[in-house]
């Protein structure tokens, strides 16, 4: 796994997501559009830390991306773009960080 995500403290609800090498297309270097995905490009492995108000930003961010695939939630990103869609919002609904681990 090229990168993994770790919610904080989650309890019995999903503690952990992950983006394979072959997903990291998800992430974006577009920092005007997707300022949080660019910081995750720019932190990859610094083991960054995404804060519940982030995570917020970033489920937008990444349905932004899914939208800009020619193929949609048909396309190859489908997968990974849900799996991050919904550790983020039980990051932002329930106010817990997410760490992150970049192989």
């Amino acid at each position: 796994m090229a990168f993994d995500l770790y919610l904080d403290d989650a309890g019995p609800r999903m503690r952990h997501a992950w983006i394979d090498t072959h997903e990291e297309a998800i992430l974006s270097p577009d920092g005007s559009r997707y300022p949080q995905l660019a910081r995750l490009v720019n932190e990859f492995y610094g083991a960054p830390r995404i804060s519940p108000g982030q995570a917020a930003a970033l489920v937008q961010e990444v349905i932004g991306r899914l939208l800009d695939e020619p193929d949609g939630a048909e396309g190859p990103l489908a997968e990974v773009g849900l799996r991050l869609i919904l550790l983020f919002d039980q990051a932002q609904r329930h106010g817990l960080h997410i760490q992150c681990e970049g192989d």
